[in-house]
């Protein structure tokens, strides 16, 4: 049954189901797969042997698509899990429980653990949408760029709740469309739907030109690397660049499961940048298009910690030098590297 699942995961993940998702829906899942390999561990399994299954599940996982960091970064957080119980466990054996015994409660407090953690992904939606007031002004124009769903949602909360809070004085906000998928115009809508009264939306092109009546730019990560790059949607970079040339602070918004121990040094991530369906890009027997076309349809890229201010996550603002400290409370250094 454990096979199975893991199996259709990654074949899920492979064929690019999570691709235009939101990253918490990956992670959860991910969760529930680790949660069912500690729960199916052997009676008499050691604390060794369970943290030996979930990171070898965990890191092979990890390596279908790079670009999806939350599936290592998930691991991680529950091996940290297992180890900090795996502790209190020792101590309960020393106090006289059995090996049996000891195991037992061991991955029952494992679970429930993993299992608030999941509680904790879901609210980070919220959590990062309620520090919306300490970065919008009445008055202000916020540029952003619509995501292919992945990361839209985040964005989105963040702005209509800084829109609740300002009230009538309001802000304007300018999205980039986005092309070829055009998802600004969608996201535009639904903004408006929800009561954001000045939404605008531009061309790709006229990001640059734009900015100089821009005062904060809100984007939001697929991923967080320890260096302090972020992973985001292709488009995003456009606008850091413009932001950087015209002094405009630029915002990141990225949930804590998405901050990586990895780096773009590192093997597989220099060249994490998946591509998206050509069919995004040109439509599969449309008139004109030559039949013996390559399409090359970047769906990722980064932007480098020199040109963002400040990440704010679900625990809070962090500038780009601080996310290795963040590391440090969220993972075990043993687990770094899950496959070794």
């Amino acid at each position: 049954m454990l096979a199975r699942s893991v199996d259709e995961l990654a074949h899920d993940i492979r064929r690019g189901r999570y691709d235009g998702a939101s990253p918490v829906s990956l992670a959860k899942r991910v969760a529930e797969t680790l949660i069912q390999c500690v729960a199916t561990a052997p009676g008499d399994a050691t604390l060794d042997d369970i943290v030996a299954s979930v990171r070898r599940i965990g890191g092979s996982l990890a390596t279908v698509k790079r670009e999806h960091v939350v599936v290592g970064n998930v691991a991680r957080r529950v091996l940290r899990v297992i180890r900090d119980e795996g502790s209190t466990s020792e101590r309960g054996e020393r106090d006289g429980r059995s090996g049996g015994a000891a195991s037992k409660k061991l991955k029952k407090d494992v679970i429930d653990t993993a299992h608030e953690v999941m509680e904790e992904m879901e609210t980070v939606s919220m959590n990062v949408a309620s520090q919306s007031s300490d970065y919008v002004m009445n008055g202000s124009v916020v540029m952003t760029m619509a995501s292919a769903g992945s990361a839209a949602g985040l964005t989105e909360a963040f702005l209509r709740d800084a829109n609740k809070k300002r009230g009538e004085g309001g802000f304007s906000v300018v999205i980039a469309e986005a092309a070829p998928r055009y998802d600004g115009h969608a996201m535009a809508k639904s903004l408006a739907e929800r009561g954001v009264r000045d939404v605008s939306v531009i061309c790709d092109s006229a990001v640059y030109a734009t900015m100089p009546h821009v005062k904060l730019c809100v984007l939001s990560a697929l991923g967080v690397l320890a260096d302090g790059t972020a992973l985001v949607d292709s488009g995003s970079y456009n606008i850091a660049l413009a932001a950087k040339a015209h002094s405009v602070p630029v915002i990141v918004l990225a949930g804590s499961y998405t901050i990586s121990p990895k780096t773009r040094a590192e093997e597989g991530f220099d060249r994490a940048v998946g591509l998206g369906s050509p069919a995004t890009a040109l439509g599969y027997g449309e008139r004109g298009a030559d039949p013996d076309v390559t399409v090359i349809n970047p769906a990722y890229e980064y932007i480098p910690p020199e040109l963002i201010s400040v990440f704010v996550t679900d625990h809070g603002a962090h500038c780009p030098g601080f996310v290795k400290v963040l590391l440090d409370e969220m993972y075990s250094p043993l687990d770094s590297m899950l496959l070794q």
